[in-house]
């Protein structure tokens, strides 16, 4: 799939809200998505609620066999989120994933 992810687009367009990473969704809707992308199906996720595409999404995440964080980025990472600034912080966090 090219572009960002049909799970990133809607966390991008509904996602304004507080807590969207902190707050879980529903298991049962999460559920439901997760078999409903693992069958290859496009779920319609503009009827679903938000912390459950969040949750998903976290999920996914986790469960990734190699983590997107890695040991070896660890300590750049750290040190780039306790910039100063926002735009020092976003500058640093740039420098690492380059």
């Amino acid at each position: 799939m090219k572009g960002r992810s049909p799970l990133a687009r809607f966390i991008e367009q509904h996602g304004v809200v507080q807590g969207i990473y902190r707050l879980s969704g529903v298991a049962s809707k999460i559920q439901k998505l997760r078999h409903e992308f693992e069958s290859e199906q496009i779920p319609e996720l503009s009827v679903r609620d938000v912390h459950s595409v969040s949750s998903l999404c976290k999920m996914y995440f986790r469960e990734l066999p190699t983590p997107l964080l890695t040991e070896q980025l660890y300590g750049k990472f750290s040190d780039a989120v306790c910039a100063a600034t926002d735009e020092e912080r976003l500058l640093r966090m740039q420098e690492v994933i380059q």
